[in-house]
């Protein structure tokens, strides 16, 4: 990617009314926020309460996927975050419904149909506990998660921005 500009694409899912399940929502607007304070070349801040093939529109043309979603597991450690590769989501890593295909299946099946997609995706789970009860508020210990994950993700876009920047190693 020498000399090239790397466009970095950090999308947060979630749905806003279900509680911890708006964690990716809520990372995306601190991301936003800091974008705004300490601006990244190339970085654009998505979100989307869909998955499926609204990915697929979404991402087309970035570089680069930052994806932040809720991993609901049978015993979380609410506010862990796991880094995972579209490998780890080929099952799925969000609860969609029926009608929806998995992170994994709309990369797939974008390449399929020959669209530009990020050629490196990043996924940060963060383990929830509450994904089923309607309110518009997160458990505290995923709520204190946030703020971290959203520092931590701006400085990653910055390192990929700067990445894309550096002269071929010799």
């Amino acid at each position: 990617m020498t000399g090239l500009s790397a466009t970095v694409a950090l999308l947060g899912l979630g749905n806003p009314v279900l509680g911890d399940d708006a964690v990716g929502l809520h990372v995306a607007a601190e991301v936003a926020r800091l974008h705004t304070e300490h601006p990244v070349a190339g970085l654009t801040v998505l979100t989307s309460a869909r998955a499926g093939f609204e990915l697929i529109d979404l991402l087309t043309g970035f570089t680069h996927a930052l994806i932040v979603d809720a991993l609901d597991l049978p015993e979380p450690t609410p506010g862990r975050v796991r880094r995972l590769t579209l490998d780890d989501v080929a099952g799925s890593v969000r609860l969609v419904g029926a009608h929806e295909m998995s992170i994994g299946d709309a990369f797939a099946l974008a390449r399929t149909l020959g669209i530009a997609m990020p050629e490196h995706v990043e996924i940060f789970a963060m383990e929830v506990v509450s994904t089923r009860t309607l309110t518009e508020e997160m458990t505290p210990a995923v709520a204190a998660a946030t703020g971290p994950l959203a520092r931590a993700l701006h400085a990653r876009a910055g390192e990929l921005a700067e990445g894309a920047q550096q002269p071929p190693h010799e």
